[in-house]
């Protein structure tokens, strides 16, 4: 704990409260994916019960848009939970990307201006943070325990929060590092282009009087 400031405690923070989202996520994902498969045996054991009161054909019927609802909903469950995830993503990425700009330029100012007031708001305030830090942690460890006991049974590694969550950051981390790139570019592209123009512009204007003064030269020895 003494090794930790400010920066990296908002950091922990901001990790668990991304990791009880994926659990929300996944406690939503894995429960509806049981319900519908109660409800999927539920209308299995009723369609399958006998003769009566349905015929075959109208099992059959009745199997196959059983089957296709609960794809349906499935697919429905799966896209809603997957683009939560990614907001968590974008949002744990973005928050962390905040955090860390806003310590390291609040270090240099105090060194640049020889405050040395870092120190001293950390120990002001970091009891606090940490208390933060806990309630956060619990929190972590409630909703934990939800998920497991929505999922009924082991967990996917690849389903497990801080993998889905590390995964997701990654993923919103190289989109925002790709769409900044861009934009860096295009405003070091811009202007550039604009002066290219100029230039261009400047030199056939120059290439036109020249060759006016040319013409009119030519002209001028013709007569004498």
């Amino acid at each position: 704990m003494s090794k930790k400031n400010l920066s990296t405690v908002a950091t922990d923070v901001i990790h668990a409260y991304g990791i009880t989202a994926t659990n929300v996520i996944n406690t939503t994902r894995f429960g509806g994916e049981r319900m519908l498969g109660y409800v999927d045996e539920s209308a299995t054991k009723v369609v399958k019960r006998g003769a009566s009161p349905f015929n075959r054909s109208i099992r059959s019927g009745m199997s196959q848009r059983r089957k296709y609802i609960s794809n349906v909903g499935v697919k429905a469950l799966h896209m809603s939970t997957d683009g939560a995830q990614s907001v968590v993503g974008v949002a744990v990425d973005l928050a962390t990307k905040s955090v860390n700009l806003v310590a390291s330029n609040a270090e240099r100012l105090d060194r640049a201006v020889h405050l040395n007031g870092l120190p001293l708001l950390n120990r002001v305030v970091m009891p606090a943070a940490l208390v933060v830090g806990q309630v956060a942690e619990r929190i972590e460890a409630g909703s934990s325990y939800l998920v497991k006991r929505a999922a009924g049974n082991q967990i996917p590694a690849k389903a497990v929060a801080t993998n889905k969550l590390s995964d997701t950051t990654h993923k919103a981390a190289v989109a925002r590092k790709r769409v900044t790139k861009q934009v860096e570019q295009d405003v070091i592209k811009t202007p550039a282009k604009r002066v290219n123009k100029a230039i261009a512009e400047t030199a056939t204007k120059t290439s036109n009087v020249a060759r006016r003064v040319a013409r009119k030269a030519t002209a001028n020895a013709q007569a004498l």
